[in-house]
């Protein structure tokens, strides 16, 4: 009889799991796609700019977008997996099926088992994200950006019309010969240096392009320069029969991002080689990047224990009380990151100390919302933090 017993709450118990987890997996991916899409919007205004004036290719613009997911995927699956954790485990306690299995003996804190196991998996992705995905994305990207700006110069299709897709520079050529890319009626106003204005015009000339350093030059041959210096207030004029004007188009990409990595773009490999390469300030805010790439996906796991019995404590505040408490949870937690990473970079804490302190934070508040899963503490205990979450979203509006 006791087998027969053991074996059906073990049955149950399965059950169940498999439900949270579907309720859960459902509501992630959306909340997932919700989060990255809101982030990829705020581009949006830029991106239209570049089709818009620029005439860059709207294929361009697509693989730039998708490229960009990856570093946004850093901080949504965390917040995805928060905020739909919450939203089930509300919508099952409004609905008394937690007060279900509560009577049916279930041991709450078993909840945690299935949340704890998508936890881990999002940790696992998230790490392999921050990585290997979020660098290979970060080349593509800026190799996306250098054909942009190959194709912005390009003088094939722009004859007998004034290019200014080059910041502060206007290049006009009457006549293309697509054959031999000789250029006939060539000029060229550059105001990028606000002390010195000058107007380049030339009978002929040719246009080169350096694939790797992106150095543009125009070797110009019959003609003068025009040239204002502000400082002396002094114009000049310089006739020439062969003249190189010359730029570096790194600088006046779109976007501007450069085209050297940033810490947080490099692979585990890079950023390891860098830190041991460098020295002072740089090897600091290496190794603690290296920390980060998994200090910050462990952040879904940390939201376990935050998520459950906020989540169970949850009653009937509102469709939209768990979107609000899983946002003000999630900002207060990067707040923190940001936080400990000012301190411990003025004081020169541990960058081992300073990356995990958020999580543990985190995880020490929601074992503290643990310890009464169970009674009717909890209650009490969740409420106390969701009057200060209420009050804060208050003040808010």
């Amino acid at each position: 009889m006791i087998p027969l017993l053991v074996t059906l709450w073990r049955w149950l118990h399965k059950k169940l799991y498999l439900y949270l987890l579907k309720e859960l997996a459902s509501l992630f991916f959306l909340s997932l796609f919700i989060f990255t899409f809101i982030l990829v919007v705020s581009r949006l205004g830029r991106l239209a700019d570049l089709v818009i004036n620029k005439g860059v290719n709207l294929t361009d613009i697509l693989l730039l977008v998708f490229y960009s997911f990856p570093a946004y995927l850093t901080f949504t699956f965390p917040m995805a997996f928060l905020l739909s954790m919450i939203v089930v485990l509300g919508r099952l306690s409004s609905e008394n099926e937690i007060l279900a299995l509560k009577a049916n003996g279930i041991n709450l804190r078993s909840l945690l088992v299935p949340f704890a196991f998508l936890g881990l998996a999002i940790f696992i992705i998230g790490v392999l994200n921050t990585t290997v995905l979020v660098s290979h994305a970060g080349d593509a990207f800026r190799d996306t950006l250098v054909t942009i700006a190959k194709k912005s110069i390009s003088v094939e299709d722009k004859e007998g019309t004034f290019n200014d897709s080059i910041p502060d520079v206007v290049i006009f050529i009457e006549k293309v010969d697509k054959k031999n890319r000789d250029l006939s009626g060539v000029f060229i106003s550059d105001d990028r240096d606000e002390g010195v204005r000058q107007t380049i015009s030339a009978e002929k000339g040719v246009v080169t392009l350096d694939a790797n350093t992106l150095d543009l030059s125009f070797s110009l041959s019959n003609g003068s320069v025009h040239r204002w210096e502000k400082a002396s207030d002094t114009y000049r004029t310089v006739a020439f029969k062969d003249y190189v004007f010359a730029m570096n188009l790194m600088k006046v990409l779109p976007y501007n991002p450069g085209l050297r990595r940033k810490p947080h773009e490099m692979g585990f490999q890079e950023l390891a080689a860098k830190y041991r390469a460098a020295t002072g300030s740089d090897k600091y805010e290496y190794l603690l990047e290296l920390y980060k790439k998994f200090t910050i996906p462990m952040a879904a796991a940390a939201f376990v224990l935050v998520g459950v019995p906020l989540g169970l404590g949850r009653r009937a505040e509102g469709k939209f009380s768990g979107v609000a408490y899983s946002l003000i949870i999630f900002l207060s937690y990067y707040i923190l990151v940001a936080l400990t990473e000012n301190i411990g970079g003025q004081y020169n804490i541990p960058p081992l100390l300073i990356s995990i302190t958020p999580n543990m934070l985190v995880a020490g508040a929601g074992f503290y919302l643990l310890k009464d899963l169970n009674t009717e503490e909890q209650t009490r205990s969740s409420g106390q933090w969701k009057i200060m979450l209420e009050s804060l979203i208050a003040k808010i509006k």
